[in-house]
């Protein structure tokens, strides 16, 4: 029994890790010159440190609170409503100035859904958030058109306006999809390429998220689910670059929501179901690369079961994870703009995450970042910014390889739907 508790001591050490907040000091001296051109300095920095903290705090609320309201118009497990493209419903809600009335017999719909014991794993979810915000005086439909409100505003300066920072402004959202692990895998796939020899051990991922209702296009007949960590795990495997076995995978993301899902999955093994966010329709077309990954992803650690549902023109399969699996994946809640982790990784990946952020956060995410990596380790991201360019340069971390990739063509369109990653190594 002694040796038993010794071993979970043991365990429980590894996966706390330890966190450290940023310091001035431990910043490169030219990303701190590219700090102060934007105002952030040695003198005020513990300030603005502490700004970021409330304000990511707010950010994460938000977050959850938009993610409410695209359920509210989109889903179909609560009600038999058609649902509202959200992009659609801001338009009106602008410019009437009054919520639709399709729209308030949604509201309906979900306070009264709300209100029973529905064992949906999105109404939990969604249950959970607005018993946070409410208080006994404070009925749902209220808190709902509220939020409404802002989450309309914010998404049509977005479509509808010449404003060019919506990323930067909106709460910070959970989403995720399938198609975000395609340019991860062709990085990670150019990677064994160029260095066959390499073996990776140690992975941080920035950001995993966790798909509770995306801006446009939920798919809602499975519960919640991250997919990213067994992604790169998949890909890892797939490609030599990794024994499953000897792998350890430490999933980084400031909203606790999507760090609680992968602790509870933890010594479980989830059937994953996977979904296109994008659906083949009438001039929209998957590529027969982007059609290639998704057939394969998941064969390296589990098996496809029955299809999993969804609509028109998606592609979808389930996926039954193999035992251990989800053991080597380490959940952590952070800001990886103001904290770091007291360890060092052969691979970083960060996906989706840094658009969200100012010039300046993003200056200090990268800096917590690269100060992760182990000698030798490789960074992976798809933020296409000149400043991320010129903040590897001024790092020492050289470009590896960059490629864009194509998961779908639009007729008529400018260009296609795509992604791009570029790999960076650490000398």
């Amino acid at each position: 029994m002694r040796a038993i508790l010794v071993l979970v001591a043991a365990l429980a050490a590894i996966d706390a890790a330890a966190l450290r907040q940023i310091d001035w000091d431990e910043i490169a001296p030219p990303i701190q010159s590219l700090l102060a051109q934007r105002g952030v300095e040695r003198a005020a920095f513990p300030a603005y440190v502490a700004e970021v903290r409330s304000r990511n705090r707010t950010r994460v609320r938000d977050g959850d609170l938009d993610h409410l309201v695209y359920y509210a118009l989109q889903s179909s497990a609560f009600t038999d409503l058609p649902p509202i493209e959200p992009a659609a419903s801001a338009k009106a809600w602008v410019e009437q100035s009054v919520i639709p009335r399709a729209v308030q017999d949604r509201f309906t719909a979900l306070e009264a859904a709300l209100g029973r014991d529905m064992r949906d794993g999105r109404l939990t979810y969604f249950r959970e958030i607005v018993d946070r915000e409410r208080d006994a005086a404070t009925p749902v439909h209220r808190i709902l058109a509220e939020q409404y409100g802002r989450a309309m505003r914010s998404l049509y300066e977005k479509e509808f306006t010449a404003r060019g920072d919506f990323y930067q402004r909106r709460g910070l959202s959970t989403d995720t999809s399938v198609e975000a692990g395609y340019v991860v895998y062709l990085g990670l796939a150019a990677l064994h390429a160029l260095e066959p020899q390499r073996r990776i051990r140690r992975v941080l991922l920035v950001g995993p998220g966790l798909d509770l209702a995306p801006r446009t296009g939920l798919v809602d007949a499975a519960g919640p689910q991250s997919y990213q960590p067994f992604a790169v795990i998949d890909a890892l495997v797939g490609l030599h670059l990794a024994e499953r076995e000897a792998l350890r995978v430490r999933a980084l993301d400031i909203n606790p929501r999507v760090t609680d899902w992968l602790a509870h999955a933890r010594g479980t093994r989830p059937r994953l179901s996977l979904v296109t966010s994008v659906a083949e329709r009438a001039g929209v077309r998957f590529s027969e690369d982007y059609r290639e990954y998704f057939a394969g992803v998941g064969r390296s650690i589990g098996r496809e079961e029955r299809t999993a549902a969804a609509g028109a023109g998606r592609l979808a399969k389930s996926v039954q994870l193999a035992a251990g699996v989800s053991d080597a994946i380490e959940p952590t809640t952070a800001d990886v703009v103001v904290d770091r982790l007291d360890e060092r990784y052969d691979l970083i990946v960060i996906t989706n995450v840094l658009p969200y952020l100012s010039d300046a956060d993003l200056l200090l995410a990268i800096t917590n970042i690269v100060r992760m990596l182990a000698p030798g380790g490789v960074l992976l991201h798809n933020e296409p910014r000149p400043l991320l360019g010129e903040a590897m340069h001024a790092l020492g971390l050289p470009l590896l390889h960059s490629r864009t990739a194509v998961i779908a063509t639009v007729d008529g369109a400018k260009t296609p739907l795509y992604d791009a990653v570029w790999v960076h190594r650490q000398p």
